[in-house]
C-alpha cells in the first residue's frame, strides 16, 4: 500500500505544494499592472457612476467631490492590492507545504541512517 510508505507522504506533501505554487504563481504573474493613470480614470468613471445613480435631485456639493473621490481612489487600490494578496497566500501556504515535506523525508532519512543494521 502507498500510505505504509513513509516517503510517500513527504512526496504528497512537496508534489501539492509545487503544484500550488506552480498555478497561483501563474496567476499572480498574468495579474495586470495598473498604472496610476488606470487608476485615476477607474475612479472617474466610479464617480460618475455613482452620481448618475443618484439623480438630479441628491448630487453631493462641489466641497464634497473631493471626499467622494477619495473614497472611491482608497476601494479601488483596495481591491487592486486584495487580487495580488490572495495569490500569494496560496503561493505562501504551498511553501509550508514544500518544506514540511522535505522535513519529513529528511526526518525518515536520518532515521533510517540511524538504524543498527
Amino acid at each position: 500500500m502507498l500510505f505504509r510508505n513513509p516517503r510517500f507522504l513527504a512526496f504528497l506533501l512537496i508534489a501539492v505544494g509545487v503544484g500550488l505554487i506552480s498555478y497561483h504563481g501563474e496567476r499572480r504573474w498574468r495579474l495586470p499592472q495598473w498604472t496610476e493613470a488606470e487608476i485615476e480614470q477607474s475612479v472617474e468613471l466610479n464617480l460618475a457612476l455613482d452620481l448618475q445613480r443618484r439623480g438630479p435631485h441628491l448630487q453631493p456639493p462641489p466641497e464634497r467631490l473631493a471626499a467622494l473621490r477619495s473614497a472611491l481612489r482608497a476601494e479601488v487600490e483596495a481591491e487592486i492590492r486584495r487580487e495580488r494578496e490572495q495569490p500569494e497566500r496560496w503561493i505562501g501556504f504551498g511553501a509550508i507545504l514544500c518544506v514540511l515535506g522535505a522535513g519529513h523525508w529528511l526526518k525518515e532519512l536520518l532515521a533510517k541512517l540511524a538504524r543498527p543494521n
